[in-house]
């Protein structure tokens, strides 16, 4: 491919410059085409042979990219398949409550939001500390909400706020419930919570986008 390529420049070069010695040095005309013809000829083939090599090139970039694709394909089934294995097994086996919860924050960081509700739930069932129950809960409003189940969004969100305003992330809980209603067209409720994130919590960093979903309202 690159020789064929070489070749075109060259061949451009030297068309260039017999034409410029035809004209300087008043050569035969005649001979002189029909040479560059034999020249653009060869050329010509040459570049279908480049055609058909790219064209064999694209299919076996494609076929590759399939083969990739299918790979990662059966190392995904394999891991998951051995990680819902062990779980399992886990589980029964008397798994530490706290490992669920942090295997569903991992689970949700990877967008799998149907296992991080699971492990959630199943958390929440090994009767954690009231704080942690508290912290569960707010991921499980927002796992629910990423997976689109908004009624189970809002009603963890409201059990997590219904614990107190004391916890840290409430601001954020505000702001996070406000889309949710949203999503269940209960804009005027959205709207009472925006208010308060914004009048209660000024300098949040989520005041700024309560604002500005409070002004689209």
């Amino acid at each position: 491919m690159k020789k064929t390529l070489f070749r075109y420049s060259c061949f451009a070069l030297t068309l260039i410059l017999s034409l410029s010695s035809i004209a300087n040095e008043g050569l035969n005309t005649d001979l002189a085409i029909l040479k560059i013809n034999k020249e653009v000829k060869t050329l010509n083939n040459e570049i279908l042979s480049l055609k058909d090599e790219i064209e064999i090139l694209r299919e076996n970039q494609r076929l590759n990219s399939e083969k990739i694709t299918e790979l990662l394909q059966m190392i995904e089934l394999n891991r998951s398949s051995n990680s819902n294995a062990a779980q399992t097994s886990s589980i029964n086996q008397n798994t530490k409550p706290a490992k669920l919860f942090s295997d569903g924050k991992n689970a949700f960081v990877l967008g799998n939001y149907e296992k991080s509700i699971e492990l959630f739930l199943e958390y929440l069932n090994s009767s954690p500390s009231a704080s942690s129950k508290t912290d569960t809960m707010l991921w499980l409003g927002r796992a629910y909400f990423y997976s689109e189940s908004f009624l189970e969004s809002k009603n963890a969100y409201l059990e997590y706020q219904s614990m107190g305003e004391n916890h840290p992330k409430f601001p954020d809980s505000l702001y996070e419930l406000s889309r949710v209603l949203l999503e269940l067209s209960e804009n005027d409720d959205a709207k009472i919570l925006l208010n308060k994130m914004i009048n209660d919590h000024p300098n949040h960093l989520l005041t700024s986008k309560a604002s500005a979903l409070l002004q689209s309202l």
